[in-house]
């Protein structure tokens, strides 16, 4: 029985580059709302568009000009594959590579209206197309596939399978027209068959990856979110708040450890005369370098946070009280010896470490506040220096000891 179309392909395509012309729309609106992931939108916006106009020029060429409308939509079409290809590289990681991207548009455009061929005969030339595609989805699936999204990994999979569907799809095509080409081929009902499944795949797999694209760019958006409510957005130190909430939960259980706990707070010395003299950018630099020192030297169990302006926060887990001197001595020791440099300005960075010992019944506030208490106290008795409950006033510098 001969295969039934409701519609004439002219009719098909409009109907198809109005769809993806008004999802590329869609997607110049959405790819704003994600600072980072816009230009990775935006080509893929470009990659449908350039499919939605090659479908919209073949459904208005009619009568004598069919065969160049075909040819028109194949080739549009297939540089839409590719840019899309890029696209979605970029979208995990990989570098702009324009010289690669222009090198298949080159082969698809000069091989499919270059060679006579290719241009007289349709479907070698789809095949063609299809061809250079299938290359270009597989590197793709292939990139992907190595890479990692800890913010949407299932995302990532469903892009590989997806793609991976899309390379076949594209071979197939290729096989239904050398099988068309060869003499005893099998009936038209047949080989219409199997193009009506394959273009198909072709139809909905490039809209699924679509929507696979704008799923890993929204959990990118949501793990940002994410970490904007539990870090500071310039030191990517835990935020204050977080440090409460999670700050009782540690001294609970490393007490039922037999464990101790410190709190030490910290302050950047002479902050504000590095604001006057260097400007305020200097400055933000100085926190994002002192926040990355204080955070490579402490414990890897221990909470570290900005607690407010040039002021931070650390909950160190110890084992004997004596270690919480030792430890902020270090501390201190390494801010100290790791200046900070921004275009050139070298800038030295002193601290000033108030440590208290946290005592059984103890909140985390009131712990928290005799370590203010503390640091104050080593402010007042000249900065660049630790004070702890049983210090006194004139400890040695036990830095060099333990670094």
């Amino acid at each position: 029985m001969a295969p039934v179309l409701i519609i004439d392909m002219q009719t098909l395509w409009l109907i198809s580059g109005v769809i993806v012309l008004a999802t590329a729309a869609t997607l110049m609106f959405l790819r704003s709302l994600h600072e980072p992931s816009a230009p990775v939108i935006g080509l893929h916006a470009l990659a449908m568009s350039l499919g939605g106009n090659a479908l919209l020029v073949a459904g208005l060429m009619t009568g004598a000009h069919e065969s160049l409308a075909r040819g028109v939509a194949v080739v549009g079409v297939g540089a839409a594959a590719i840019v899309s290809c890029e696209a979605v590289r970029r979208l995990y990681g990989a570098g702009p590579r324009p010289a690669v991207l222009f090198a298949f548009l080159f082969l698809l455009i000069a091989g499919a209206f270059g060679f006579d061929t290719l241009r007289s005969d349709g479907d070698l030339r789809t095949a063609y197309t299809e061809l250079l595609v299938a290359v270009a989805t597989t590197l793709t699936v292939i990139r992907v596939a190595r890479a990692r999204d800890p913010a949407a990994e299932v995302v990532r999979r469903l892009l590989v399978g997806a793609g991976a569907l899309y390379a076949l799809a594209s071979l197939a095509a290729v096989v239904i027209t050398w099988r068309q080409s060869l003499p005893d081929s099998p009936v038209a009902s047949e080989v219409d068959s199997f193009a009506l499944v394959t273009m198909a795949l072709g139809a909905l797999v490039p809209m699924a990856i679509t929507g696979l694209m704008l799923a890993a760019v929204h959990s990118r958006m949501a793990d940002e979110l994410r970490a904007l409510a539990t870090t500071d957005p310039l030191t990517r130190l835990l935020s204050r708040r977080v440090l409460f909430e999670s700050g009782e939960p540690l001294l609970a259980s490393t007490r039922l450890a037999g464990h101790r706990v410190a709190a030490m707070m910290v302050d950047i010395d002479h902050f504000k005369q590095i604001n006057d003299v260097h400007g305020h950018a200097v400055g933000d630099a100085v926190l994002r370098h002192c926040a990355r020192e204080l955070r490579a030297g402490a414990r890897a169990e221990a909470l570290a946070a900005r607690y407010g302006g040039e002021e931070f926060c650390l909950l160190v887990p110890i084992e004997r009280e004596r270690d919480a001197f030792v430890a902020a001595e270090r501390l201190r020791h390494r801010v100290a010896s790791q200046p900070c440099v921004v275009d050139g300005t070298t800038v030295q960075i002193t601290v000033s470490i108030g440590v208290a010992i946290h005592e059984h019944g103890q909140r985390l506030a009131q712990l928290l506040a005799r370590a203010d208490e503390l640091l104050y106290e080593a402010k007042r008795s000249g900065r660049n220096r630790v004070v702890s409950a049983d210090s006194p006033a004139d400890q040695p510098d036990l830095s060099l000891l333990v670094v």
